[in-house]
């Protein structure tokens, strides 16, 4: 046995828990967080950024290194002690969590709860497997706590520390990996090992993480911290496709009634993204002051929505309902488009079948799917994110009116 090992100084991260309660104790109206905190926040920018991938998998070189006497993570050292070695490398397996972090985790369980390391392994790992999902949950959220702050000083004068920070885990690429890691939980399997009660528990908290990046991804559309070009908008259509085709693991996580209720709120969350970076808005008013396309304010190009529509036309609301909406408001922009003046730039647009998509969806009740959102509890329970979900089918609304009126002026 080696005295000593050295591993990468990302797999040792500190407590989400009390961070988290350290961001929401300070106001969303402050343009600035205590130097204390803000400090705090500059040191975990990896994890922000990174978020629940830098939880890794099981690996050799973690493994090995818990046979030495000690494990130095950067400025860290782990005294390897033999009983919680070998309940660590069993939870790795349980947790498909790198054996460093597992021994980590099991630690922090066993002081935080107070029990000793004999612990009857089974109830150890119901603990740890609660304290895995709080830290995973709370990194998450301190993300969208993070974003939700600078969204709401965002509209002032002076937006602050806050703000800046917010746009620069955006410009270090937090929208790939949040749409990397939402596929990868999409796809994501449970361990053979676990019992019925444990599978339900990792169902429910695997829908709770959707839930989280999607909100978090919804702030940054909102805000416009970014914006959404066209192979984003096609990768995420292909998730609600899959999710809603049943191609992903949707189905099998919902057993439980709140399990149902969650992949309920991912399929409405993934919708609204969808129909916010279509921008809408952006469409209404170069109707409105007659911009051709070429000089509107559009991120997507014709070529672009040529290639997104050969996605959108493989949904069938004849067959699954929940494709209704969404195809709804493609109609509406195609109809928006095909108001704008110079139609010889769009006139490919133009050959596209707008009101068969129309047609599918009020066949398939789009606007009830539309209705039971609004007098269902599936958006309030986003923090501080319900106005930013309304606004989005206000527009839409407005949106659709444009476009009926449009479609009766042509008669």
């Amino acid at each position: 046995m080696t005295s000593s090992t050295s591993v990468d100084s990302f797999l040792w991260w500190d407590p989400f828990h009390p961070f988290l309660t350290e961001l929401e104790n300070v106001s969303l109206s402050s343009t600035e967080l205590p130097p204390t905190l803000m400090k705090k926040v500059d040191a975990n920018h990896a994890w922000f950024v990174g978020t629940v991938s830098l939880f890794k998998k099981p690996n050799e070189k973690s493994r090995v290194a818990l046979n030495s006497q000690e494990v130095k993570i950067g400025a860290h050292t782990l005294s390897i002690q033999p009983e919680l070695k070998a309940k660590a490398l069993k939870l790795s397996s349980y947790l498909c969590l790198d054996e460093v972090q597992s021994y980590i985790l099991a630690a922090r369980t066993i002081e935080h709860e107070n029990v000793h390391e004999n612990f009857p392994f089974k109830e150890l790992l119901h603990m740890v497997l609660l304290e895995y999902y709080i830290e995973r949950q709370c990194l998450l959220k301190c993300t969208r706590r993070i974003l939700l702050h600078a969204l709401f000083v965002g509209n002032g004068s002076k937006k602050g520390d806050i703000f800046d920070t917010a746009l620069r885990l955006v410009t270090d690429g937090l929208e790939n990996k949040l749409i990397s890691v939402l596929q990868s939980l999409l796809s994501s399997s449970h361990s053979e090992q676990m019992d019925v009660d444990l599978f339900t528990f990792w169902a429910e908290e695997t829908l709770t993480e959707d839930n989280l990046i999607l909100d978090i991804l919804f702030i940054a559309y909102y805000e416009s911290f970014i914006r959404c070009n066209a192979d984003r908008w096609k990768a995420l259509c292909l998730l609600y496709k899959g999710i809603i085709s049943g191609s992903y693991n949707m189905e099998i996580l919902a057993i439980s009634s709140a399990a149902i209720h969650s992949s309920r709120q991912v399929k409405v969350r993934l919708l609204f993204i969808l129909m916010e970076t279509l921008d809408l808005e952006s469409l209404l008013q170069m109707v409105h002051d007659q911009t051709t396309f070429r000089h509107g304010a559009s991120v997507f190009t014709l070529s672009d929505f040529q290639e997104m529509d050969a996605i959108v036309s493989s949904l069938n609301a004849f067959e699954i309902k929940e494709a209704g909406p969404l195809l709804l408001t493609w109609a509406v922009v195609l109809c928006l488009i095909s108001s704008l003046p110079g139609k010889e730039e769009h006139n490919v647009l133009l050959e596209i079948d707008h009101v068969g998509y129309v047609r599918q969806a009020f066949d398939s009740a789009a606007f009830n799917y539309f209705l039971d959102v609004l007098h269902s509890d599936l958006l309030k329970e986003s923090e501080g994110l319900i106005v930013g979900y309304r606004s989005v089918l206000r527009t839409f609304i407005s949106a659709f009116i444009a476009s009926y009126e449009i479609n009766l002026q042509n008669g």
